[in-house]
């Protein structure tokens, strides 16, 4: 038998983006921070992430089935500590809208949801979203990454010679 433990701190040796999920609640913006985000299809363009099924977020987003998927910039680290709990980091109420949408501004890409299935994963629910807009700069900043149970950056390599 796998310990959770042991699952969990060998997962963490996959490094991920980080990005907030956002969506719009009774009384505001609504979000979690998740690395559990990955593209699920390119046509029509379907992307997936994880949440607890205890997550405010993640029912929110069932209920009204839209949301945005908001991929952090390295200089981004408090809004991604604001959505994992740590509220006196940012100030959510710099989100601004984005059609029917909320949107953190500055990220490296914004992705513009509309819920189209949820599949149960044992502690967490599978949230797929169909993407609607995309909003992103012309150039990517550097991203926030996390990787064993903290944050980090990345550093680029250089090119391997070809030939």
């Amino acid at each position: 038998m796998i310990e959770s433990r042991t699952f969990r701190q060998m997962m963490g040796r996959f490094t991920t983006g980080v990005a907030v999920v956002l969506a719009e609640g009774d009384d505001g913006p609504v979000g979690s921070t998740v690395n559990s985000l990955t593209s699920l299809s390119l046509d029509p363009p379907l992307l997936l992430f994880c949440a607890k099924n205890v997550s405010r977020t993640a029912g929110i987003v069932m209920n009204r089935g839209l949301f945005s998927v908001n991929i952090l910039t390295a200089a981004q680290l408090g809004i991604s500590g604001y959505f994992a709990g740590n509220t006196a980091l940012w100030d959510v109420g710099a989100c601004q809208r984005h059609g029917k949408w909320l949107v953190i501004p500055e990220t490296n890409c914004a992705l513009f949801c509309e819920l189209t299935c949820v599949y149960p994963g044992g502690d967490h629910t599978i949230i797929v979203g169909e993407v609607k807009d995309i909003a992103a700069p012309a150039t990517a900043r550097l991203p926030l990454l996390y990787h064993e149970g903290a944050y980090s950056v990345m550093r680029r390599l250089d090119p391997i010679p070809v030939g």
